[in-house]
């Protein structure tokens, strides 16, 4: 079992990526790739998206790693994938729904730790897990896999109705549980 680093530990291995180590660099990504991801996951509703922005913060960061002093690795790397990832979505065409359900989950600009974000992950992740089975299948085929309502209601032998129905619940269901969270943050 991995034993997540503290964030001084985080730090030192950032001061020794800084030095181009590499092991350091693994270290780092190993413990910060996955909980990125499922943030990015999160805020783009899309796997595929999600992982390569985390992808490319990656690579920007071993890049530009001679000039990146900060103080908290992690604080920095949560803040570039929350930026990438509004930037991925600001020119996406959404549809009433997608909007509202955007912003359920807005974080504001003023969010600062990680531990919020991350904090703000696991709720997500513990409301979707809350929904009934068959309306988490529907939900995640439709938003996070983009799979369209018709193809939906084949793969499961439902009703286009009842996937329409399901995806309405999930969204109602989502929306208040994260209203709750959206208080904390403002």
């Amino acid at each position: 079992m991995k034993h997540p680093h503290t964030h001084q530990a985080h730090d030192l291995l950032a001061v020794r990526v800084q030095n181009s180590d590499r092991a350091a660099f693994n270290a780092l990504f190993s413990e910060l790739w996955e909980p990125m991801y499922v943030y990015a996951a999160s805020l783009v509703m899309n796997d595929s998206l999600a992982k390569d922005l985390v992808q490319d913060i990656w690579i920007d960061y071993w890049q530009r790693r001679e000039s990146v002093e900060v103080r908290n690795i992690k604080s920095y790397l949560f803040k570039a994938i929350r930026y990438k990832c509004y930037n991925a979505l600001r020119d996406v065409k959404f549809n009433e729904t997608q909007i509202e359900a955007a912003n359920s989950i807005y974080v504001a600009p003023e969010m600062e730790l990680e531990e919020d974000v991350l904090e703000l992950t696991k709720r997500i992740d513990v409301s979707l897990a809350n929904l009934p089975q068959r309306c988490q299948e529907v939900f995640r085929l439709s938003r996070i896999h983009h799979i369209s309502n018709k193809e939906i209601a084949k793969q499961l032998n439902i009703s286009h109705r009842s996937v329409e129905n399901q995806i309405s619940f999930a969204l109602r269901r989502l929306r208040k549980d994260l209203s709750i969270v959206k208080s904390m943050f403002l």
